[in-house]
């Protein structure tokens, strides 16, 4: 194991874990504290909304972490017939979910706006990080 491989393995397994707890639990004691000394017209300013946001997105991001984990511990004691089934399901839910992420987010711009926004905002954050992910990995292919 190189310098860099080495480096880029403690990274991913070790200190951004970490850093994300971090900075949800400040997340968290920032919003308690706002909650407590604010009234609820006050609370909702633009930092307050960046927080919740980077919040539900580290959520999501610890919620992936554990189902890829759960879910390579099971496929891998799974039969090939089944696991070419899932494929096959994965592929058709990959291509249905856009519609369906198309029509929550238009149901909730009918009813509620900001819930719309902020949807929007984590579903093409979520896009961006899968794009750059696909896209290291098709680096790193080339390069071998």
């Amino acid at each position: 194991m190189t310098r860099r491989e080495f480096t880029f393995y403690i990274w991913t397994k070790y200190l951004r874990p970490i850093l994300l707890i971090c900075i949800i639990l400040f997340c968290g004691n920032f919003l308690i504290n706002n909650f407590r000394e604010n009234s609820f017209n006050d609370i909702l300013t633009i930092g307050t909304i960046i927080i919740i946001i980077l919040s539900i997105y580290i959520s999501f991001y610890f919620l992936g972490i554990f189902i890829d984990s759960l879910r390579e511990k099971i496929v891998s004691k799974l039969p090939d017939s089944i696991k070419s089934l899932l494929r096959v399901l994965s592929n058709i839910i990959d291509f249905i979910s856009p519609f369906i992420m198309g029509a929550l987010i238009y149901y909730f711009w009918l009813k509620d706006k900001p819930i719309a926004i902020v949807l929007t905002l984590v579903i093409l954050i979520q896009k961006i990080s899968h794009f750059i992910k696909s896209k290291e990995g098709n680096e790193s292919k080339l390069k071998q």
